[in-house]
């Protein structure tokens, strides 16, 4: 009984050990975009570590560097064909704060995030290259809020179980990317920024999964209008229709008269076959009394398990105007 008793103390150690040791992850993505006329070059290289002080806190930190050459786009769309579209960034943290496990369903983060780790990112959306796929137009459109690739001081709450999935956050209402000066990332002033809150409520069942969610802002993009209460809707669904096969449909509306953007739908689906995943995603906005269609094209070959390959086509039609573009992305993920 005393050398079982011994040895159970000893896992139980060795799994706390195992519990309280940190975690680190390198990320590059390079992604050459072409009009075919004009090309550009955009290169992504992200860092990541949880670093666990106990066993109910732990440090995160993540940062970003992006190297481009060019900022202007290569064809006149709206929405942006590209979610890792960008300036030159030498170094910027997109996370730096504690996340508290409070039980095995809750948590709370506090420190600087970008909603673009906790929203818009299921695996339907995150598929797809189009930068409404990571945040709907009529809520990263309309203000300068804190996704990519801008953070901002937060504090993030999180329940999870088997089926449901709610989350809520506050952020000061304008992101940023700098160190120091007077917008910088660690600034919190909500008299001049405004204040952003948002929340969540996911529902799973098997491999489908629906969201629903509201945003809301009281300052406009450039601070331009009246200061006021400005809520914002989404909702989307990923709906399996057969083994591999997901149908994804998502809709969005900002409800105040003087935003930029006022209404979002899409409707795409996703395959996956082995290793291969392909998907497609049309969708609708009204963008500065302009109307534009959006069409993706897109096929992710993950070729081993820290490398992936992913071409793209991107058919946009902008107030009548049609562009193609094409997209070759690669992926190292260590």
């Amino acid at each position: 009984m005393a050398l079982i008793g011994l040895n159970n103390h000893l896992m139980a150690e060795n799994a706390d050990s195992t519990s309280l040791r940190p975690t680190f992850g390198v990320e590059y993505t390079s992604e050459l975009q072409t009009n075919f006329k004009e090309a550009r070059w955009n290169n992504l290289f992200e860092l990541s570590a949880d670093i666990p002080l106990s066993k109910k806190i732990t440090f995160n930190v993540a940062s970003l560097s992006l190297f481009t050459t060019g900022i202007e786009p290569l064809i006149l769309d709206l929405q942006g064909i590209s979610n890792m579209d960008g300036w030159n960034i030498n170094f910027a943290l997109t996370v730096a704060g504690f996340t508290w496990q409070i039980n095995d369903h809750h948590s709370l983060f506090a420190g600087i995030r970008r909603i673009d780790e906790d929203y818009f990112c299921s695996d339907g959306l995150a598929l797809f290259t189009n930068c409404s796929c990571g945040g709907f137009p009529p809520v990263a459109y309309n203000s300068l809020i804190p996704t990519y690739p801008l953070a901002a001081m937060g504090i993030h709450y999180a329940y999870n179980s088997e089926n449901w999935g709610i989350q809520a956050s506050v952020y000061n209402g304008e992101g940023a990317y700098e160190l120091t000066g007077e917008y910088n990332v660690f600034r919190v002033c909500p008299q001049e920024d405004g204040v952003f809150a948002l929340g969540q409520i996911e529902y799973r069942h098997k491999d489908s999964h629906y969201y629903l969610g509201a945003s809301m802002h009281d300052m406009g993009l450039l601070k331009i209008g009246d200061r006021k209460i400005r809520p914002a809707i989404w909702t989307y669904a990923e709906q399996a229709l057969a083994k591999n096969l997901t149908l994804i449909a998502a809709y969005s509306h900002a409800f105040s008269d003087d935003e930029l953007c006022n209404n979002f739908c899409g409707i795409g689906s996703k395959y996956t076959y082995k290793k291969v995943e392909m998907g497609i995603f049309s969708d609708y906005t009204r963008i500065l009394d302009v109307d534009e269609w959006a069409t993706e094209l897109t096929c992710n070959i993950t070729l081993t398990d820290h490398l992936s390959i992913q071409p793209v086509l991107h058919l946009v039609n902008t107030d009548g105007e049609i562009n193609w573009a094409g997209m070759f992305r690669l992926g190292i993920n260590l």
